[in-house]
Formats: C-alpha cells, sequence, structure tokens
C-alpha cells in the first residue's frame, strides 16, 4: 500500500513508477487522500488521526488485499502509516518509511512553513496537530515489524536526520538506507524504493 506525501501537488501520482516495477512482485495499490490527485475535497474541515486511519482501512479492505499488508509511505504519509500500524497491528507486516516525516522534526518545520495554519495541504482539510500527536503517541509499533527506513542524502538538516534515526527506533526489526537523492526520493530514485520493498518481501517470505 503506498501512501502519499503533503503538499499542494501532493496525490498518488508520485508512485508511478515505484508501482508499475513492483505489479509483476506483489498486489500494489495507492489512493489518493480526500482533497488530493482524483479524491474530491472533503465536506468537512479538521479530519484528524481518525480520520486518516478510517481512510486508510477502507482503502486496505477495498483492496481485498490477501494476507498482511507492507505500508510504504513517503514524507508527510508515514504519519497515517504509523498510526495504521499501531491500530491495526494484525493487518500489517512491515513498513518502508521514505524519507519519513518524525514527530520530532513536525510538520511546521519539516514543510518549512510558519505555523500549521500556513502548511500547504491542497484541499485536504485536516487537523494537523490532530494527526500529529497521534504520530508522536507511537514510540514502538505493536508486534516489532520489520522497517526500512529510506532518508535522502542530499539536503537534510541535522534535526531531520535525527528523526530519520527516531523513525528506525519505531521497531528492533528496523533498518537504515541513505539514498543519493533530495526528499523526493519515490521520483528521483524510485528504484531504491522498489530495492527496499523488494528486501523486505523476502524477508517476510
Amino acid at each position: 500500500m503506498l501512501v502519499h506525501g503533503l503538499g499542494d501537488d501532493a496525490s498518488s501520482a508520485q508512485w508511478v513508477d515505484v508501482h508499475r516495477a513492483l505489479a509483476d512482485r506483489a498486489r500494489v495499490c495507492r489512493y489518493d487522500r480526500p482533497g488530493t490527485g482524483d479524491s474530491p475535497v472533503p465536506s468537512t474541515a479538521g479530519r484528524g488521526a481518525d480520520a486518516l486511519d478510517a481512510e486508510l482501512d477502507a482503502v486496505v479492505r477495498h483492496a481485498a488485499v490477501e494476507g498482511d499488508v507492507v505500508l510504504v509511505a513517503h514524507s508527510f504519509g508515514g504519519y497515517p502509516a504509523r498510526v495504521y500500524a499501531d491500530r491495526h497491528p494484525e493487518r500489517v507486516a512491515g513498513l518502508v518509511l521514505v524519507d519519513a516525516l518524525d514527530p520530532s522534526v513536525g510538520v511546521v518545520r519539516g514543510t518549512g512553513a510558519g505555523s500549521f495554519e500556513d502548511v500547504p495541504m491542497a484541499g485536504e482539510r485536516l487537523d494537523l496537530r490532530d494527526v500529529e500527536r497521534a504520530a508522536a503517541a507511537v514510540e514502538i509499533l505493536p508486534g516489532d515489524p520489520p522497517v526500512v527506513v529510506l532518508s535522502r542524502g542530499r539536503g537534510a538538516s541535522p534535526a531531520w536526520s535525527a528523526g530519520q534515526e527516531a523513525l528506525a527506533a519505531l521497531s528492533p526489526r528496523s533498518r537504515s538506507v541513505v539514498v543519493d537523492a533530495g526528499h523526493q526520493i519515490p521520483s528521483e530514485e524510485p528504484e531504491a524504493v522498489v530495492d527496499a520493498v523488494e528486501a523486505l518481501l523476502d524477508e517476510l517470505g
């Protein structure tokens, strides 16, 4: 399951190359959260962690995925993936976090915005404070799923790099890989994501 990031141009389109490359190996799903890509703007504002979790769960169930799910999440997408893995451990086999946001950095600093209200989010109408609080509450993932942390090798601040180390602490079965790319690893170096997912699938058997 491919989970995209946040921003005025955020959508599942960022995963096209990764999706295509993995399609022969596994069933691959990607989706646009409400207010992004081809999904309509939600009718209600203030959508928090519960809404994001319910939406991701609905996609997983609608896709009728057989067996456990591997969540592959980029940037802000790491928040809903983290919460989902905490709330549905029986559904999650592992995670690949692609230069994902950690609450130690926070969405305001991570996006360079001046405040939560200034964070670009297309038409998602999110309560970012609530989403961030929920993600921060997940310090250790239940069940110790394998986690691969893919981090940018270019342009990362010391705080961002420390956040990547914090992500690796989500599970004792984690490993970290630094990619020679900027933040947009899914489009800049999709093969790095593909390699990480395939290695995780091999580990899971």
